[in-house]
């Protein structure tokens, strides 16, 4: 990009740009009881999300630190599930936009403390459901190479069930993750080709047609 482009940008007046200033510093300790009401209304919803994606690109070191307040207030939110109620609020079309989010400014050590605090032991489920895969997708996108090895030990043996239920995403993140860390390629690899009961890649085989045996019947002239 050229630099005559970069200072054609608009730039924010001092006073704009210490307003901002103090709005992400204000997010980095928590939400209030005032900003809680943008968790449910979708719109309001998309601005928490903007919030999270400027809190994330300001690089401050506090951007893990909301990310976790984001995820217990998401926690509390709706009925509790069985196991987590964190589980409720990714199935939730307007909250799993959230945890999607925060998920990609979540720093590793917060990513692994959420997938083994509610996502261990309920992959299959999730990866299966038409909301929450794509949270599923979002976490396998940013996680460390060891929460994608227990990922991938838990669902490996269940991929055809995503993919039955039309979510090709979550074999696609696998793949992204395996990419990322190459040591996990050929587990990825073993699990993608028994899929369909094909333990290994096979070679199509040449289809050989046995042709017909073809008779002439012999004609008696008329004379």
């Amino acid at each position: 990009m050229s630099r005559q482009r970069r200072q054609s940008w608009p730039r924010l007046d001092p006073d704009t740009a210490e307003y901002f200033r103090r709005a992400l510093e204000t997010l980095e300790e928590g939400l209030s009881e005032e900003e809680l009401a943008l968790l449910s209304p979708a719109c309001a919803s998309l601005c928490l999300q903007g919030a999270l994606g400027a809190l994330r690109r300001s690089q401050s070191p506090s951007c893990a630190r909301f990310c976790r307040a984001l995820i217990g207030c998401l926690r509390q939110t709706g009925p509790a599930h069985q196991h987590s109620p964190l589980l409720t609020s990714l199935q939730d079309p307007a909250h799993s936009r959230l945890l999607e989010a925060a998920m990609t400014a979540l720093d590793p050590p917060g990513l692994r403390e959420l997938f083994r605090g509610h996502l261990r032991g309920h992959l299959r489920g999730v990866a299966s459901h038409p909301v929450a895969n794509h949270g599923l997708q979002r976490l396998l996108d940013h996680a460390p190479e060891d929460v994608v090895e227990e990922v991938l030990s838990e669902l490996g043996p269940a991929l055809e069930e995503p993919l039955a239920r039309g979510h090709p995403g979550v074999v696609l993140a696998l793949l992204g993750a395996a990419l990322r860390h190459p040591r996990l390629q050929g587990e990825v690899l073993r699990w993608l080709f028994q899929v369909g009961h094909a333990p290994f890649p096979v070679r199509p085989r040449p289809l050989c047609v046995k042709p017909r045996p073809f008779h002439i019947k012999p004609r008696l002239l008329c004379v």
